[in-house]
């Protein structure tokens, strides 16, 4: 027999499916989903529960949003006015800092809130909608409590272990800080890999398979997904930017045991970065083009001696390289843009 306790959800994704069929055994479940289509509604009927409407879902104990983060501040705002007092709500970001900031910001103060990040999904729970089947033992799912009770987040918390699932409570800081590495950069990294047409081979080691592992993974989620988890964690650019850096210095040795001597190598260095810079250079030009095109259809000037000035103010204040020089430099890559502007 089901709990009596209610939990709405909000959002009916891949995600929000796998929740609800775990949920709806436990206790009485009620989403809502922006989408209104027929798939929908018979993805609800195999799990045995009805899509409501948005008023409905909110009416409830525990509350659940489970929408893009790029989509969360705008429904928190939505359902500040709406909530009871009884609601506690529970986001399942994958980010955590600024969904816990708008919580705490928006959200009426007797309303209890805890962030929260199933360090799972369909595929790593091996989910079967038909055959209601998951995985959730030795899971992870960390608990951000930032306006809680110590009773509501121990009865959370035991629920969760009685799933079998590995429950960490930490800082939303300390959340985001871990996940930069666990999961925003394994998904960049597993994105580049398939860009790069790194997959299945005739000929490969048991390292090159392990490798292959983190694609099912990275690659199943949609892109917003994958953009929100990068541009939502501050730590994310950073660990992007250390990693691209060591792959230079990796090249770098690369090169560097392939040569008779210095000079040698630094000969190949500047014919490698040649090379960087003239891609750059085709790359920042087809920019360039594109805001050519925008200042004719909205009727702007070309020239932009502001903008200018300021770019040369950065550079100069980022580099070691001789201000005249970068001056130089500027004045020719600002007579091209605008002759591509044309």
């Amino acid at each position: 027999m089901k709990n009596k306790i209610e939990i709405g959800i909000i959002g009916f994704g891949r995600f929000g499916i796998l929740m609800t069929t775990v949920l709806s055994g436990f206790f009485k479940v009620k989403v809502f989903h922006y989408r209104k289509r027929k798939e929908d509604e018979k993805i609800a009927k195999k799990i045995g529960i009805n899509l409501v409407s948005f008023k409905e879902a909110i009416d409830c104990d525990y509350l659940l949003l489970a929408v893009p983060i790029s989509k969360t501040e705008d429904l928190i705002k939505k359902i500040a006015p709406l909530l009871k007092p009884k609601t506690t709500v529970i986001d399942t970001c994958s980010v955590k800092e600024l969904p816990c900031k708008w919580l705490e910001k928006y959200l009426p103060k007797d309303n209890q809130i805890i962030g929260s990040h199933p360090m799972f999904g369909a595929v790593t729970t091996k989910f079967n909608l038909d055959e209601k089947y998951f995985e959730l033992k030795n899971k992870q799912v960390v608990l951000c409590p930032i306006r809680t009770s110590k009773e509501k987040l121990s009865s959370l918390k035991n629920f969760l272990e009685k799933l079998k699932l590995e429950v960490l409570v930490v800082s939303p800081e300390e959340h985001d800080k871990q996940n930069a590495k666990t999961l925003s950069f394994v998904h960049f990294l597993g994105r580049s890999l398939t860009g790069a047409g790194i997959g299945e081979q005739e000929i490969f080691t048991p390292g090159y398979t392990d490798l292959l592992r983190i694609l099912p993974h990275t690659n199943n989620d949609d892109w917003q997904l994958f953009y929100d988890m990068n541009n939502y964690n501050s730590y994310a650019t950073e660990i992007r930017a250390e990693f691209l850096g060591a792959c230079n210095l990796i090249e770098r040795k690369i090169l560097k045991s392939n040569t008779i001597n210095e000079f040698d190598l630094n000969r190949k260095l500047i014919n490698q970065l040649d090379q960087k810079i003239f891609t750059l250079l085709e790359e920042r030009m087809a920019c360039v083009k594109k805001i050519g095109e925008y200042k004719k259809r909205n009727s702007l000037k070309i020239v932009d001696y502001k903008r200018e000035r300021e770019i040369i103010r950065k550079r100069k204040q980022g580099t070691k390289l001789d201000p005249g020089f970068i001056e130089k430099i500027y004045a020719l890559i600002f007579k091209e843009s605008y002759d591509y502007q044309k």
